[in-house]
């Protein structure tokens, strides 16, 4: 804090008072980067808001009709602007005890019950939340799938049998509580690992024995890549954090087949947090609209895009220019076609509700919210039903909990099968963490069966030779992944390998039941989670 606090000080004593008092609109911008689009063009069903009109640009001029009858729909179906959301006025701890006593109450007073609880709906009737909905054809709910997360084989056997793959993808299936931005088969991946020697990355060649032992390179970021595109997952996140993974996605997107997913991956990336960025460039923090904008920018050129699906600002602390500032300049990079789509990460929920109302004031929203959430790290649970009152689309990272919540571990098997590394080798965990959590372990193992005859049944009733390839092998890692989806959240995972992709495609083609997800929570409580 004390280096953050220099960096503060050393920032503001290096901007004057009149610097800061320029409208981020004055700042001259770059022209928007034409490079080739290898990722998701949304074509005559991109909305670009009416705010764009002030910049006068030939390209957009063109749009102005188009723009002037879409916002007049908007503004047609929404509040005035003096009408707040309750939240603007709660702090992050009441909005937390707010959904804590909520949840209490409903358990207590049952179905029809739980009036002693404050009604989170009358919370946020007064923050008006669109009505969106998608253009997309053919909706309804088909069964998309991936492959059986049964991968326990050496890498060739799972190379080969990545050839032979043949998958039935639904990309236009619909859930009823997104938004407008569409994520195929909702759920992601994180880039995070890639080219980190910590998470095991090689940039030489690699033996079996070294990818036994957790390692890889950037072949088999390629074949995961690939594998995942192709069969119904094509949500990426990169990182301006991270630029050698936002390098590996560059030359992936020009070299990998992409199959059936002729538009690409949906890429996404971040402007990160301010001070850290300082820091680590040793450089003055970033402020103002500009610096958003000319970030995103930079980030589609680092990744040969000429435009992101999405692009997020992690929590930023303080920012210099005010949250005015960051509400224009992500209004900017959707303007300027940097991205279709804008979203936080990290962000409280008070912070959320109100960057929201100054983004539909001029005809756009905040996307999507991201934040960790797992089985066994329930502290942002609440965020998700804000989320969905805010008509934002909750993503959650770290969906294992850094393993603990696949289930591998347990008070029996603190190694987790892998074999012990010498004598007092317990595994990850200390015994009693994990036998804290024996109740929630066993209900996930004893959900494996029970979805496992779920599919099969399903699969009865299809003709012979037309039932499409779903996962009838579960394992207790994909029940915590779709758990996340079960809840209406987005999970983002790190894939680094062929193996680590089929364990995310065999969570597609069949979800959890409202009492699988039931039971899982009461596992959760009965183990103080």
């Amino acid at each position: 804090m004390t280096l953050v606090r220099s960096a503060v000080a050393a920032a503001l004593a290096a901007t004057s008072a009149s610097a800061l008092s320029v409208h981020p609109l004055a700042a001259i911008r770059p022209a928007p980067s034409t490079s080739k689009s290898t990722c998701l063009r949304l074509g005559d069903r991109d909305d670009i808001s009416d705010y764009g009109r002030e910049k006068q640009s030939s390209e957009l001029d063109t749009l102005v009709s188009k723009r002037d009858q879409i916002r007049k729909a908007k503004l047609a179906n929404t509040k005035p602007d003096d009408d707040a959301p309750k939240l603007d006025a709660m702090s992050d701890e009441e909005i937390q005890a707010m959904f804590a006593k909520k949840e209490k109450s409903s358990e207590e007073g049952g179905e029809g019950g739980g009036d002693a609880g404050m009604d989170i709906d009358d919370l946020f009737s007064k923050d008006y939340v669109p009505d969106f909905k998608t253009r997309r054809a053919g909706g309804g709910r088909g069964l998309s799938s991936g492959e059986a997360g049964k991968e326990l084989r050496d890498p060739d056997a799972e190379e080969e049998e990545a050839e032979k793959a043949a998958m039935f993808v639904d990309w236009e299936e619909d859930y009823e509580d997104e938004n407008e931005f569409h994520i195929v088969n909702r759920i992601g991946v994180s880039t995070a690992e890639w080219g980190s020697a910590k998470a095991g990355f090689s940039s030489g060649k690699l033996k079996k024995k070294d990818r036994r032992a957790g390692k890889f390179n950037k072949t088999d970021l390629k074949k995961a890549y690939e594998k995942l595109q192709q069969n119904g997952i094509s949500f990426v996140e990169a990182s301006e954090s991270n630029p050698l993974a936002e390098a590996f996605l560059q030359k992936f997107m020009d070299e990998c087949d992409h199959g059936d997913n002729a538009k690409g991956p949906l890429v996404a990336s971040a402007f990160p947090n301010p001070w850290k960025h300082a820091l680590k460039s040793k450089s003055l923090p970033r402020r103002g609209a500009g610096a958003v904008v000319s970030a995103a920018e930079a980030a589609c050129d680092r990744m040969g895009v000429s435009s992101m699906a999405l692009y997020q600002v992690n929590n930023p602390w303080y920012y210099l220019g005010g949250s005015n500032a960051l509400a224009e300049g992500l209004l900017d990079v959707i303007s300027d076609d940097h991205a279709r789509y804008v979203g936080c990460v990290d962000w409280s929920a008070s912070r959320l509700a109100k960057l929201q109302r100054k983004l539909r004031a001029q005809g756009e929203f905040v996307a999507t919210a991201q934040f960790d959430f797992s089985l066994t790290n329930r502290k942002n649970a609440g965020m998700i039903e804000a989320c969905k009152k805010l008509g934002i689309t909750p993503v959650c990272t770290n969906v294992l909990d850094g393993g603990l919540a696949t289930g591998k571990y347990t008070s029996t098997n603190p190694t987790g099968g892998e074999v012990s590394k010498g004598e007092g080798d317990t595994g990850p965990y200390a015994v009693r963490k994990l036998e804290k959590l024996d109740a929630l372990f066993r209900a996930q193992s004893g959900l494996i069966d029970k979805v496992n005859g779920r599919i099969g049944d399903r699969l009865m009733k299809i003709e012979s030779g037309q039932a499409p390839r779903i996962n009838r092998d579960i394992t207790s890692t994909q029940i915590a992944i779709n758990y996340i989806r079960a809840k209406g959240a987005v999970p983002l995972v790190p894939v680094d390998n062929v193996k680590m992709a089929n364990e995310l495609l065999g969570c597609l083609g069949w979800d959890l039941s409202d009492e699988d997800v039931e039971e899982l929570d009461k596992a959760c409580k009965s183990c103080g989670l």
